[in-house]
């Protein structure tokens, strides 16, 4: 299966969710398009959703964390909801330079309520 994303405004929460096999030019593109936002909009906060994402290659983990440095003046919390511990690994791994970054085991609204608090 080909993965897919889609990004929506909720408040001040960008929530971006994943599904499938993510490649770099998916990444990327959801980048580009959280990026556009965090400008636009006055979201400050995003969510992650790899719920039905496929376990990601350690190199999207680490594409993840250029953007996120690239973006952390921007952002004042974020959080990522995982399935599982080998997505839990790379989200650490994305975000260890978030200056409030939290993961979520298989608890969307969790996340929600964190980010919203």
């Amino acid at each position: 299966m080909s993965g897919k994303f889609e990004i929506e405004v909720k408040g001040s929460v960008i929530i971006a969710h994943y599904e499938g096999e993510m490649d770099s030019a998916l990444v990327n593109d959801s980048a580009t398009q959280i990026e556009e936002l965090l400008d636009k909009t006055e979201a400050n906060k995003i969510l992650y959703d790899t719920l039905k994402m496929s376990n990601p290659p350690m190199k999207l983990a680490l594409q993840m964390k250029s953007f996120d440095a690239r973006i952390k003046n921007k952002v004042i919390k974020s959080a990522t909801v995982v399935p599982g511990a080998a997505t839990a690994l790379k989200a650490s791994i994305a975000f260890v330079l978030s200056k409030h970054h939290k993961v979520f085991h298989n608890d969307y609204d969790a996340a929600i309520e964190w980010l919203n608090a």
